[in-house]
């Protein structure tokens, strides 16, 4: 069955290909290269608490882009413009307030509510094929578009922080041996690999926490995978194609040689409905048919600062 990764690796080098024969084919094509840092963030809908405060922040994060790029000239002024980057952006994600878990033990699971803070540090990386009408002005060109990327890798590592009481209002314990009633985890998330119920592949050797709910002790991996509280058959959180518009401005330090900056505003939901799991909202039981997920619109936005050479 061919999937939309599938059809996205096909586009994409159909696209470079076709870019190559028309190079060969006509003296008009230009070829070059660039690179340059990436400042990227999600913007969308954050949750609330019951009073309707924010419990989400998203901050940016830096990356990198890489490739190749392809000019076709109308004119000495004008023409199109198109690149194919390897290019890795995300967000510096926090959640902070009213929250749940949902502890499994040997016969059966506890729901809990508390107060949870995550940070989460998320990385995706693409592969981007931008393509813009361009105007030349002197040294200055100025550019406009839209782009399709494809995502190849998809992570993220940080830290959970959770303290809650059962519905019995009892509090949880670190251990059987302690009063500590503040638990603390370790978050290193494959999204587009981790299974359900699971804790990460990358720590399977190390030692689960126990943790003391309603007088029975529950062992939960130290470190926890992408969709350790998602039940089996669950979906992947990040879709894998992105689309949106692009916009800036190029300046021509030499004939070849150029600096160059734009805006580059996602308009594709990048986040999975389906799997967009909530934080904040919790289920009315462990039955996981009563988890609540989340149907809102995530995108990306990035700012793009970049060194070229073309030929």
């Amino acid at each position: 069955m061919t999937t939309l990764k599938d059809n996205g690796m096909r586009f994409l080098v159909l696209a470079l290909l076709l870019v190559l024969g028309n190079f060969q084919a006509n003296a008009q094509m230009k070829y070059g290269f660039k690179t340059g840092l990436n400042f990227a963030r999600m913007i969308g809908a954050e949750e609330t608490n019951i009073s309707g405060d924010n419990l989400e922040t998203w901050k940016n994060v830096t990356g990198f882009h890489i490739g190749m790029t392809f000019a076709y000239k109308f004119t000495d002024n004008f023409g199109l413009r198109g690149e194919l980057l390897y290019s890795k952006r995300g967000a510096k994600y926090t959640f902070d307030g009213q929250s749940y878990r949902i502890f499994k033990h040997p016969t059966g699971s506890i729901l809990t509510f508390g107060s949870a803070r995550y940070l989460i540090n998320i990385n995706n990386s693409y592969f981007d094929l931008p393509v813009m009408a361009y105007a030349r002005w002197g040294d200055f060109e100025i550019s406009g578009g839209a782009y399709a990327g494809l995502l190849i890798q998809s992570i993220g590592e940080g830290s959970l922080r959770y303290s809650g009481k059962t519905a019995l209002g009892n509090d949880i314990y670190v251990n059987p041996n302690t009063s500590e009633t503040e638990l603390n985890f370790n978050l290193n998330y494959n999204y587009r690999k981790d299974d359900p119920g699971a804790g990460s592949s990358k720590t399977d050797n190390e030692q689960p926490v126990s943790v003391k709910v309603n007088n029975i002790i529950s062992e939960t991996p130290k470190t926890l995978g992408a969709y350790y509280d998602y039940p089996a058959g669950s979906e992947r959180l990040y879709n894998a194609l992105d689309y949106g518009v692009v916009g800036g401005i190029s300046y021509y330090i030499s004939s070849a040689l150029y600096i160059h900056i734009r805006a580059q505003y996602g308009l594709a939901d990048i986040t999975n409905n389906k799997a967009d799991l909530s934080r904040a909202t919790a289920p009315a039981s462990v039955d996981p048919k009563d988890l609540k997920y989340r149907d809102d619109k995530d995108q990306n936005f990035m700012i793009q600062a970049s060194v070229g050479f073309s030929f």
